[in-house]
């Protein structure tokens, strides 16, 4: 019986967004190796979407007032922000596209009617601000698994914890039901057991899923073209059959490579705000810090030499600047929450 590791949502959307990053993507190869399980009890699911619903909102706030002002300054007119139903509809894309590793834990009568008898005992995991009803919720349903499961439970709530570890009286009613489970305050430690309990897993290898950890599929048409070329035409209606199935993938690969650049003009507005919120960083402090944000550094060098290009950002020999101290200061607060947070962590902005 392989491992079953619960994230709540803390973890899994605002922490890991979706499991994309910080450890979320090693996190699923590592599953996908071992035959390991991500467990979802369905209030999960549910807060799984609705928190991503609210991130998006939080950080469509911060960007909307910046690109008033650049579309003012510049004259740039951006493509509108993805609207709510798009981006519910791309959590829900997410977690099918995890599906191979996902066991979905209906809400059963049993389930709730405990929980609910949990609470009113005020028995862990029910706190006191909201007697903690969906987080016992989560517990009934880790309670309801296999005995004899080895569950993995990720989280930053503190009604399951005692200091740093799982509750004790939560790991004796688990074990109780035959379950052995050990509690994480965060998903890298997670990560760092599974690989030293599992030394013979090539990871470099697993790393090489990447693309479908992240959801990332080529488009039907795409994919197609490359399983199934088409046979040499020896005919007049072969010959117009096979350029016009040519013509339909080139339209294909220039909506890739319009979805391509999206994502290098998304990176352009976050990496300009990085340089005027650091205020004329050195090239080994901005690298650092954005390749602790799960942006490589070679992408990074790539679309700064795009802004120096475009006049955005100067090139001062060691550091890098922006040109315009309006502009800066009207992008700089679209990361100062992500930047401030890498910097609670211990991200090393003097490169030592």
């Amino acid at each position: 019986m392989g491992i079953i590791v619960v994230c709540d949502t803390n973890v899994f959307v605002r922490e890991t967004h979706l499991l994309r990053k910080k450890g979320g993507p090693a996190l699923v190869r590592l599953l996908r190796a071992i035959n390991g399980r991500l467990l979802i009890p369905e209030i999960l699911q549910t807060e799984y979407i609705e928190q991503t619903l609210e991130a998006a909102e939080e950080q469509r706030v911060k960007v909307v007032p910046a690109l008033s002002v650049l579309e003012t300054l510049i004259g740039f007119r951006s493509q509108p922000l993805p609207a709510n139903d798009l981006i519910e509809q791309g959590a829900v894309d997410r977690l099918r596209t995890l599906g191979d590793i996902t066991q979905i834990s209906p809400l059963s009568p049993e389930i709730l009617e405990a929980a609910g008898r949990r609470s009113v005992a005020k028995q862990r995991p029910t706190s006191k601000t909201d007697h903690g009803y969906k987080d016992c919720l989560i517990w009934e349903s880790v309670l309801r698994l296999q005995a004899g499961s080895e569950v993995r439970f990720v989280s930053h709530d503190k009604a399951f914890f005692s200091g740093h570890q799982l509750a004790q009286d939560l790991v004796d009613e688990a074990q109780a039901r035959g379950i052995q489970i050990v509690g994480y305050r965060g998903i890298e430690n997670l990560v760092r057991d599974l690989q030293e309990a599992n030394p013979i897993l090539d990871l470099a290898a697993l790393e090489a899923q990447d693309l479908t950890d992240t959801g990332t599929e080529a488009p039907e048409g795409i994919a197609a073209a490359f399983v199934a070329p088409v046979p040499q035409a020896t005919e007049a209606g072969q010959i117009q059959a096979g350029l016009a199935l040519a013509a339909a993938d080139v339209q294909e690969v220039a909506k890739r490579l319009a979805e391509a650049r999206k994502r290098f003009d998304e990176l352009e507005l976050k990496i300009l705000a990085y340089v005027a919120y650091l205020a004329n960083p050195s090239k080994e402090q901005l690298f650092l810090l954005l390749y602790q944000a799960q942006i490589p550094t070679d992408v990074a060098k790539n679309v700064v030499e795009r802004l120096v290009l475009a006049g955005f950002v100067r090139d001062i020999g060691n550091h890098y600047l922006v040109v315009d101290r309006t502009i800066g200061e009207a992008v700089a607060p679209i990361v100062e929450a992500e930047i401030i947070a890498l910097l609670e962590k211990g991200a090393d902005v003097d490169g030592h």
